[in-house]
């Protein structure tokens, strides 16, 4: 039994292509979930954009087309655009997001107020393509490329393209000043967070292989490029702090302040860098501290070189 029929409403619109599409309002026919039978929804190209199957909706100002699919019991709502080769399913909810595929949304994952522009070519995988499930939650924050976001993860005002991966509790909090950009092949997760500040500059910014995880946390103006890894109870406190190359913090490592590692070096234990008056610490070349060992700066002299 169908649970929707297309109704003689339709609008015109014309696609990033320049093609002209007809979409056309559906009309449920039956009552299911929180549908009554003859309720109106929203605007699809035609019967393939939404499942007979299960409880899935749109909401009347939702357009669904280009060979997006809305099936299970997924919830479409507000002012949703979806489009390309996308499977929004399982108990999926989408409000007020504008999304373009090729992407799969799936099991109880929630977007809210998001931007996703999916495609294909940035792994070694030409057909990984960008996803979303487990009980995500994103709000607020653009998606692009082939990224993956699982487990319950939570994005907010985050910026995330080509291959970046947050998964299991791991947060990603951005703010109306400043947001949370990960890229290439980065990775946050277990219960990491990554937060930006408020000020201008203060942009938590992920690049290369850069690694968080475990308990670790990165706040504010903070930089991890390349083969980089923030692991334990690590935590960052920008001003700026930038670490490249082979860099690892673990144990209980803290850094605050103006901070520079580079080439092989890592913090252990209690190991702590701390920076006040706009002075500068720079290590390099495989330098480790460990135990309690502690580097601070906060002197009318030049920047601290080891």
């Amino acid at each position: 039994m169908k649970k929707y029929q297309l109704s003689d409403q339709s609008r015109t619109l014309i696609s990033p292509q320049g093609e002209s599409i007809t979409l056309f309002q559906i009309r449920a026919l039956v009552h299911f979930g929180s549908v009554c039978a003859g309720q109106l929804g929203g605007w699809v190209e035609g019967p393939d954009n939404l499942s007979q199957q299960g409880s899935a909706w749109l909401e009347e100002q939702v357009e669904v087309f280009g060979g997006a699919q809305v099936s299970g019991d997924a919830q479409i709502l507000g002012l949703t655009r979806l489009t390309g080769k996308l499977n929004v399913t399982d108990r999926a909810r989408v409000k007020d997001c504008q999304v373009d595929g090729p992407a799969l949304i799936s099991g109880e994952a929630q977007l809210y107020d998001t931007r996703i522009i999916a495609c294909l070519g940035f792994t070694a995988d030409p057909d990984q393509i960008l996803t979303v499930s487990g009980n995500a939650h994103i709000r607020r924050s653009l998606l692009a490329h082939q990224v993956c976001v699982c487990g319950h993860a939570y994005i907010d005002f985050g910026f995330l393209e080509h291959r970046a991966c947050v998964s299991g509790y791991a947060i990603i909090q951005g703010n109306e000043n400043c947001n949370v950009w990960l890229c290439d092949n980065t990775s946050v997760s277990d219960h990491a967070r990554i937060v930006a500040g408020q000020d201008a500059d203060a942009i938590p910014v992920l690049r290369g292989r850069a690694r968080v995880a475990d308990y670790a946390v990165v706040e504010g103006n903070c930089v991890l490029s390349g083969c980089v890894a923030l692991l334990d109870y690590a935590n960052l406190h920008g001003g700026p702090v930038v670490l490249c190359d082979h860099v690892t913090v673990r144990g209980h490592g803290r850094i605050a302040g103006n901070v520079r590692l580079e080439n092989a070096t890592e913090l252990r234990d209690n190991a702590c860098i701390e920076t006040w008056d706009n002075e500068t610490v720079l290590l390099r070349d495989s330098k480790i501290l460990t135990g309690d060992q502690r580097i601070t700066r906060a002197s009318p002299f030049l920047p601290f070189e080891c």
